[in-house]
């Protein structure tokens, strides 16, 4: 038998081979562009994500937030803002420690060691954030030793970025806990409870 017959077959499985191959293919593309397409239209506002990180960030983020701040150049920078909450009025600073890619949330003029009634009192407020630093899982209070000033406190690392969302979140959150602990400090630096 010749040979050209069974080369023609050949030929004419490799195109039907071929056909179905492309069909294939189409489909998995069509496939592939409806799911990047389901992704775009849940992918976040580029707004609302800023993966260089500087206190100007800061600033409009919490700007946008509602939150009226103020962004300080001088020295090192920071950004400042005033909490009104039900139970504490006190200052909010926010710096940004770009080696240590770190934004830092701090209250200012939260409470002072300074208005301590006794040296009682002054350990009953220690042992009381120690107790709440250690129920906390966000935050931490703090006493500067030198000046006696107490803060609360919070980090983000922001190696890869920051969140518009996550830092209004971690600053409402802040503010808040301040606020709602500030009575049960306010006690235990009066002297009350021992």
């Amino acid at each position: 038998m010749p040979r050209w017959p069974l080369l023609l077959l050949c030929g004419c499985a490799g195109s039907h081979l071929l056909r179905v191959e492309n069909d294939v293919l189409r489909a998995r593309n069509a496939s592939l562009e409806s799911r990047v397409a389901e992704l775009e239209l849940r992918a976040p506002d580029p707004r609302d994500y800023a993966r260089e990180v500087d206190l100007s960030v800061v600033h409009e983020f919490l700007g946008r937030a509602g939150y009226d701040n103020t962004l300080v150049t001088t020295g090192a920078g920071h950004v400042e803002l005033d909490w009104h909450g039900k139970n504490a009025n006190f200052g909010v600073t926010i710096r940004y420690f770009p080696n240590a890619n770190v934004v830092f949330l701090a209250t200012d003029d939260y409470l002072d060691l300074k208005d301590a009634t006794s040296t009682e009192s002054v350990v009953l407020l220690l042992v009381q954030l120690a107790a709440l630093n250690y129920d906390l899982l966000v935050g931490k209070f703090q006493l500067n030793p030198e000046s006696g000033e107490i803060l609360f406190s919070m980090e983000l690392h922001v190696e890869d970025g920051l969140g518009y969302a996550t830092l209004a979140g971690a600053f409402r959150d802040l503010c808040e806990m301040a606020d709602a602990k500030k009575p049960d400090l306010d006690q235990a630096i009066a002297g009350l409870g021992l």
